[in-house]
């Protein structure tokens, strides 16, 4: 927006400090005439009635001279507020989304002001959310190709057996699964990223949906023989469903994917006063100092013998809906003993 076209803007302004103006000289000529008329017929001594009137004449003009200069500057105030909310559109239009309003709490459009810069984050988060798509999608995204590629060009060649046609297209399942989840928690980690209040909140039964969750993943630890006791209070909790359950089913089958054959899970939820607690801890491979620093990032995955079977996401995703809570992640590991992470959430 040029400026010419954003004085034009402000200079609509005129027309309401001019009826303004007009009216309160309308509501002080008025006021004078009934005090004037009031006077006349009430004061019927000889000079009173002009001395009354030379005090009523007075007083009106330290009202106009009270009044005039308040309308001027109000009428100044506003046309400097909206002067810079017409060039803070005049930037966003230009795509400049890093742009800020000042706010001041003086401001009569603060809440205008404070409405816009959210409006800016709301579109700045969009661009972010498709800037990391592309660029994280696209780094992670070329194993799979590569393998899906590879294992296709195989299953050219006539002297394959049935078994090895069989293998490879096993693979290749395998491999355009793993591509369609990398997209979806891609999509969900740049969307969360991005988010900044939980919406869709309702109170609900959390032990229950705990539950669901160790039966979602049933088919994972009952393969590995894994001992999996459920250890919970009965507890309501105020939150989103479906982004807690992201975050109890990334938790749980990170355990899950980490603990040996036969070995043991125990989850655990528990509720005082002030937060709920829920606490998952395996006896399973355990962490060094220095995958413990990187546990968060995205796409890190601190064993490589595991990197098959994730994508290195589930764990930013969770740290990210516990945040969005106002709450704390903690994680306690020594390698070869087991891990153990817990959740805190603050009682709304």
């Amino acid at each position: 927006m040029k400026k010419r076209d954003i004085s034009k803007y402000t200079n609509k302004i005129i027309p309401q400090f001019l009826i303004l103006l007009v009216a309160a000289v309308i509501v002080v000529a008025s006021g004078y005439f009934f005090m004037t008329w009031l006077v006349s017929d009430v004061l019927d001594v000889e000079g009173t009635y002009i001395s009354a009137s030379f005090e009523v004449v007075g007083t009106i003009v330290l009202l106009m001279l009270i009044l005039i200069p308040m309308i001027i500057i109000f009428y100044r105030s506003r046309k400097k507020e909206i002067k810079i909310l017409s060039e803070g559109i005049a930037h966003l239009a230009e795509g400049d989304f890093n742009y800020k309003i000042p706010l001041k709490k003086k401001d009569s459009l603060a809440r205008v002001y404070a409405n816009f810069n959210k409006m800016c984050e709301e579109l700045k988060s969009v661009q972010i959310l498709r800037n990391d798509f592309i660029n994280s999608y696209s780094h992670e995204f070329k194993t799979p190709i590569a393998s899906i590629n590879g294992f296709a060009s195989l299953l050219l060649e006539k002297n394959l057996t049935p078994q090895e046609r069989e293998q490879y297209l096993t693979i290749i399942i395998e491999e355009t699964d793993r591509l369609s989840r990398l997209a979806t928690n891609t999509i969900l980690l740049s969307k969360l990223s991005s988010q900044q209040i939980v919406t869709d909140v309702e109170p609900y039964d959390l032990s229950e949906q705990i539950r669901q969750c160790s039966i979602i993943l049933s088919k994972k630890w009952m393969e590995k023989k894994i001992d999996f006791d459920c250890e919970l209070e009965e507890v309501t909790f105020a939150g989103n469903r479906e982004l807690m359950q992201h975050l109890w089913l990334n938790i749980i089958s990170n355990a899950i994917e980490h603990t040996n054959k036969g070995g043991r899970i125990t989850v655990s939820l528990c509720q005082d006063k002030e937060k709920v607690c829920v606490s998952v801890s395996d006896n399973g491979e355990g962490m060094d100092e220095q995958t413990l620093r990187h546990l968060f990032d995205p796409y890190f995955q601190g064993d490589a013998s595991h990197s098959s079977q994730g994508l290195g996401l589930g764990l930013s995703i969770a740290k990210r809906i516990v945040e969005l809570c106002r709450g704390e992640i903690l994680v306690e590991s020594r390698l070869r003993e087991g891990s153990r992470f817990t959740v805190n959430l603050p009682v709304v």
